[in-house]
Formats: C-alpha cells, sequence, structure tokens
C-alpha cells in the first residue's frame, strides 16, 4: 500500500488547489479532479478542510472575519504569508533583472522625466527601464520593461522605440509605449508616429490615460478589477479579487499616485468594500 505523503506536503497541495479554484480560470474537470484528489485519503481530506477554511480567513467570504482563528490555523496562516514574501521577493528580483542592464530605470511606484541628447523628453512610469541606442541615422531606444510617455522633437533621423514586439516611430509627437503580456500598447497623443509603417489616430482620450505622468489615475466608469489590476502596478505585492461580479463593479474617480495605499482606502469607504492585508498580498472583497 502506497505511503500517503506528510500532512505538510498535502497542505501546501491543497493551497494551490485553492489557488486555481479561485482564479476562475477552473474548469468543471478540475473540480471533478479536486474532489477526487480531497476523497484519497482522509488525511487528504483534512489538508483540503483546512485549505479552505484558510482562504475564507483571507477575506474571500464577509463571513470569514467572525470566524475566530485556532492557533495551527493562524501558525498555517502566517507560513502562506511569509511564503508569499518569499515568493514575491524573488519575482521582485527576476522583475528587475531589465532595469540592471538598462540606462535609466525606475523602481516600482517611482517616475523619472529625462531629456534626451536631441531634446526629446522621455517620463518613465512605474517599474520601467529604457535605454538609449543613438547613432548617425537613427535615434533608437529600448523599452525593456514597464511604460513611457515620448515627446520627441523635429530631426531628419528618425525616432523609434523598440519595445516587444513592433517598432514605433514618431517625429515631432506624443505618445506612450507600454510592454504588456502578448504584445505592446501604443498610445498616441499628438502628432504622428506609426508602428511598422501602419499610421496611428490620436486618441481622444489620451489626457486621462496618460495622467500617470502628472501623478494621477483617472477612472471613468470602470471595472474595478481593471482598476485594481492598474493599481498594483504602482505598489509591491498582488492585489486579489476572487469576485467577479465584483471585479465588475463601475469604479470612477482621480486617484494620487503618490498615495498608492490611499486609493484602495478610498475604494473600501466609497463602495463599501472590505480589503484584508497580508505581507505583499491585498485582498478586496
Amino acid at each position: 500500500m502506497p505511503t500517503c505523503p506528510p500532512l505538510s506536503v498535502l497542505s501546501d497541495d491543497a493551497l494551490d488547489w485553492q489557488v486555481l479554484l479561485h482564479s476562475g480560470n477552473a474548469t468543471a474537470a478540475d473540480r471533478a479532479r479536486y474532489q477526487r484528489w480531497c476523497r484519497l485519503s482522509p488525511a487528504h481530506a483534512e489538508a483540503a478542510t483546512e485549505a479552505e477554511a484558510l482562504w475564507r480567513d483571507l477575506g474571500h467570504t464577509p463571513t470569514a472575519q467572525a470566524t475566530p482563528l485556532t492557533p495551527r490555523r493562524w501558525r498555517r496562516l502566517s507560513a502562506l504569508a511569509a511564503s508569499l514574501v518569499l515568493c514575491m521577493a524573488g519575482y521582485g528580483a527576476w522583475q528587475q533583472l531589465p532595469a540592471w542592464r538598462a540606462d535609466y530605470h525606475t523602481s516600482v511606484g517611482q517616475r523619472q522625466s529625462l531629456t534626451l541628447a536631441d531634446g526629446s523628453r522621455v517620463t518613465l512610469n512605474s517599474a520601467s527601464a529604457l535605454s538609449v541606442v543613438y547613432s548617425d541615422h537613427e535615434r533608437k531606444v529600448v523599452l525593456e520593461a514597464g511604460e513611457a510617455l515620448f515627446e520627441t522633437v523635429a530631426d531628419p533621423r528618425p525616432f523609434v522605440v523598440q519595445a516587444s514586439g513592433a517598432a514605433v516611430t514618431g517625429n515631432a509627437a506624443v505618445f506612450s509605449v507600454r510592454r504588456v503580456s502578448g504584445g505592446d500598447q501604443v498610445l498616441l497623443a499628438e502628432g504622428q508616429a506609426q508602428v511598422d509603417g501602419q499610421a496611428l489616430q490620436p486618441a481622444a482620450d489620451a489626457r486621462t490615460r496618460t495622467a500617470w505622468q502628472r501623478g494621477k489615475l483617472i477612472f471613468n466608469g470602470k471595472p474595478l478589477g481593471q482598476v485594481l489590476a492598474e493599481l498594483e502596478r504602482y505598489q509591491h505585492g498582488r492585489i486579489v479579487i476572487p469576485d467577479s461580479q465584483l471585479a465588475a463593479l463601475e469604479v470612477s474617480g482621480v486617484f494620487d499616485l503618490d498615495d498608492p495605499h490611499a486609493l484602495l482606502r478610498t475604494l473600501e469607504q466609497r463602495y463599501g468594500l472590505k480589503v484584508t492585508y497580508l505581507p505583499f498580498l491585498a485582498v478586496v472583497y
């Protein structure tokens, strides 16, 4: 008869299951596999019950606040928080790799403006990195990470921004480029710019979408999940909202980037939300 894994291993596996089941990506097959996993042994069932209780203790249900923490569950919750700290520290170090090799970079929550040799101005957003590769024939910059707003001056040499995908060219123009998973987001505010030769049109809401350079975040009827994802860029750690219905709540307002934690407090007060804080993790419900 095979030996059952230690409870500590099963507890970690059970927490992994909770992350999957509450990620919004779990399928019916995943839930069925989880039920089969729970029935493998009494130890599996115990680990599952404990993990489900810990998940509630993170604030995923309003009734969790009324559930007392036993010493054992408190130790497990503390251990989970410590594990999250280590994971985020490792992730943060990995995130900073592009910055270590870039000419200019910002840390999380920091913004920086700089003037290049030709007089063009660049504003780097939070956790961004930029390298400059000027030559006699081309004014090229490489956006290694994050987002930057470019205010380019007229010059016989083309101004080219290379990010994760296509090259963006703009002369005497104001535009932003942001690296995102699966490609780049390019926003033209003034002048003329092209992406791989395709002309861009100035965005009507460019001033609102580039308000970060002025230290503001502006939202008008945006889903709460999208707002929290944007806020997460300006502070260390993760912001989790497991309720898909709540994530769809429309949010409007102007928020100060110099105090990103105040944004969560404002959302709590204005929309009746609750937030449970752990090291490098905030759970909104």
